[in-house]
């Protein structure tokens, strides 16, 4: 027994022997951009120094993180020294130094230190829309108690449990109460915008260094009872951490005083209006403040739209570059050809695409497979397939042999393929680089018996090569005679009508394709948070749902995104809720059946032998 025993002391010791002991650090976030911005940040100053780190942890609210350093579950993260007071029950402090110094005095003897500040205060604010804030002549939050019973506010539901500057401290400082209270998740926070920008509430709580605010064009309530105190940002850590990593505090003290309100505003906007991650854009700030050696990453500016040059150039691709702008606002818009759309904006060469339906497939197999990571978030028309030859060459489908079209990867190229397949053609395609003038000049300069051509009806370039009378429109007839309508249903029969082009006198039999504005999906099962398709170089979040709703605004037309094609959320019909179960519970169920048992009883009572 003393033999075993010992052995299993030598084991424990020889294993105690191999761990130095020493814990990985550990950094937390709020699950807001600003807070995890900050936070990649202290991760990347920490790694520079070779301070071993097991990554950020998410946190739902402030209670939460805060008990989590006080009990040790987390090293370090940023939070606001108005925050610290108000989270150990003390009156706010308007004066950010004197507010640093006090949360200095208080948590020291818990064994937690506040470093020295990033520079910039964050503090809480009540936004409206310009125009509502205008016409209800609103310039303070005091402006707001006369008709309080009537507004709709959005909050997240951190705000509203912060015992001393949250919601109902608000209402109980001004004297109000909202008619109706609209709570989001912290982690969801950019709700609260657009619910704001929906007309779905009219005033909204936000932080005054949220990039939206700006981009949006918003205004801000004058705090006129000075109620909500400063936040200023700095580093808040447990004393014992800083001492097992000596380097770990200059190592963060470089950014001190560096970020300054129009800096943070900035790299906020980068994660919830452009979508980059927060880790993208905190590594890019500190490469670009030559805080760290690598790790740049460059964000686009202005905004790119990818897609091919015939639908960059034709009718609505102009309504689509205005609805960007308006989307965005404040953002130059530009396009960027490109024969796969799509891809370029995986690899964060691009926010948005404009392509036809059939990018979103994967058309290698007989039976195309839906493609993941990208969803559409605005219908914008109809591309149409134009298959078009030398009227003194060919004559029927089966007369053709090569067909141009444009470059690998293109709209055209992969329609190609399904026609002559679908149509049991023998034909082949031929690539042409360039545009849709470089594909028809294939078919009069004899390279090829016919071109395809996806773009829209009456498009420019098609109407100016069919002008001179020498070429036609092949007629796409037998489509539906086979199982192509389910094999690609995205692939929908259409007809262009007579006198559409020059010499076309009757209609023509086609098919089309839905031509959307397509952008990033969430990752499904991201441990993270959605940050766009895994495989991209540069993270990308999807298109905010208020920017998805400008957008569709902004677009003439209600025409509703192809069933086919992935749907962004924000766009996604409203079901009705089912009833309510008659019985939601189980207590439920047995409090009726005894009360059915007692009203048996009382009948049988009334009933019986001896009573009568």
């Amino acid at each position: 027994m003393r033999r075993f025993l010992a052995m299993i002391f030598s084991l424990t010791f020889f294993l105690a022997a191999c761990d130095d002991g020493t814990p990985d650090l550990r950094i937390g976030a709020k699950n807001f951009s600003e807070s995890r911005i900050l936070a990649e940040m202290i991760l990347a100053l920490a790694e520079e120094q070779g301070v071993p780190t097991s990554g950020i942890v998410d946190y739902p609210t402030t209670p939460a993180i805060m008990a989590a350093i006080k009990e040790g579950s987390v090293d370090i993260y940023p939070e606001y020294n108005g925050t610290g007071l108000v989270m150990l029950g003390q009156n706010p402090i308007s004066n950010g130094s004197e507010a640093t110094a006090r949360v200095k005095e208080l948590y020291g003897p818990l064994g937690l230190t506040w470093l020295d500040g990033f520079g910039f205060a964050n503090n809480y604010g009540i936004a409206m829309r310009a125009d509502l804030a205008a016409e209800r002549g609103l310039k303070s939050i005091s402006d707001l108690v006369p008709s309080a019973g009537s507004l709709a506010i959005a909050v997240e539901d951190d705000f509203t449990v912060r015992p001393l500057d949250g919601l109902e401290p608000l209402t109980q400082r001004y004297g109000m109460n909202f008619g109706n209270v609209d709570i989001v998740p912290l982690d969801d926070r950019e709700l609260v915008y657009d619910k704001l920008l929906n007309g779905d509430v009219d005033i909204a709580e936000v932080y005054t260094t949220d990039g939206q605010i700006s981009e949006y064009g918003l205004v801000l309530l004058e705090d006129d009872l000075n109620f909500f105190p400063i936040y200023d940002a700095l580093p808040f850590a447990r004393a014992e951490v800083l001492s097992r990593y000596p380097q770990l505090g200059p190592a963060i003290s470089v950014l001190a005083g560096k970020i300054t309100p129009d800096l943070m505003q900035s790299l906020n906007g980068r994660v919830d209006l452009e979508g980059r991650s927060p880790r993208a854009v905190a590594r890019d700030a500190l490469a670009r403040m030559d805080l760290i050696d690598a790790g740049a990453v460059q964000t686009q500016d202005p905004l790119v739209i990818a897609t091919e040059a015939n639908f960059a150039d034709s009718p609505q691709g102009a309504l689509v570059l205005r609805a960007v702008q308006k989307a965005f606002t404040g953002r130059d818009a530009q396009y960027q050809d490109d024969d796969n759309p799509l891809a370029t904006v995986g690899a964060g060469d691009a926010r948005l695409a404009l392509v036809g339906a059939e990018a979103f497939y994967d058309l290698s197999s007989p039976a195309p497979k839906r493609s993941s990571g990208y969803e559409a978030v605005a219908a914008v028309g109809q591309s149409v397939v134009h298959l078009i030859g030398q009227r003194d060459a060919v004559s029927s489908l089966a007369e053709i042999k090569t067909i141009a079209v444009g470059g690998e990867g293109s709209s055209s190229s992969r329609i190609a393929e399904l026609v002559i397949g679908g149509l049991g053609m023998t034909a082949q395609a031929v690539p042409v680089e360039g545009g849709t003038a470089e594909v028809l000049a294939a078919v009069t300069n004899g390279t090829a018996d016919a071109a395809l051509v996806m773009t829209v009806d009456g498009d420019p370039a098609v109407a100016e090569a069919m002008a001179d009378r020498s070429k036609r429109l092949f007629s796409l007839d037998g489509w539906s005679d086979g199982a192509n309508l389910v094999r690609y249903p995205f692939l929908r029969e259409a007809r262009i009508a007579a006198n559409t082009y020059t010499g076309q006198l009757t209609p023509v039999e086609t098919l089309r394709t839905q031509l959307v504005l397509a952008g990033p999906a969430p990752e499904k099962g991201d441990v993270v948070g959605d940050q766009g398709p895994a495989a991209v170089a540069v993270e990308l979040k999807p298109i905010t749902a208020s920017a998805v709703k400008l957008l569709n605004a902004s677009i003439p037309g209600n025409l509703a995104v192809d069933p086919a094609l992935p749907l962004a959320a924000s766009l996604a019909p409203e079901l009705p809720q089912p009833p309510a179960a008659l019985n939601p519970s189980p207590g439920t169920s047995i409090l009726s059946l005894v009360l059915v048992v007692f009203f048996i009883w009382l009948g049988w009572l009334l009933v019986r032998p001896e009573y009568r």
